[in-house]
């Protein structure tokens, strides 16, 4: 199984649009805690990946999705 067809597999069983993913990036490298953007309880703090990576945010919700950007619900 890849991972499309997982994400949509566990996509089927959302009860709404907030319970939905429907674009992904599969990202070479974790959440770093030197850039702020995990927590020392190990929490991710939003703000900060939202800023550092931008550029990534931007691909996830463009008209036509990047190569590396994995589609799960065409509905996006």
């Amino acid at each position: 199984m890849n991972c499309a067809h997982g994400s949509r597999a566990f996509a089927s069983g959302s009860t709404g649009s907030s319970n939905r993913v429907c674009r992904a990036i599969l990202l070479s490298e974790p959440p770093s805690l030197d850039a702020g953007e995990m927590t020392d309880k190990g929490s991710i703090n939003q703000r900060a990946v939202l800023t550092r990576r931008a550029g990534l945010v931007a691909e996830l919700y463009a008209p036509e999705p990047s190569a590396r950007v994995i589609v799960i619900d065409q509905g996006a």
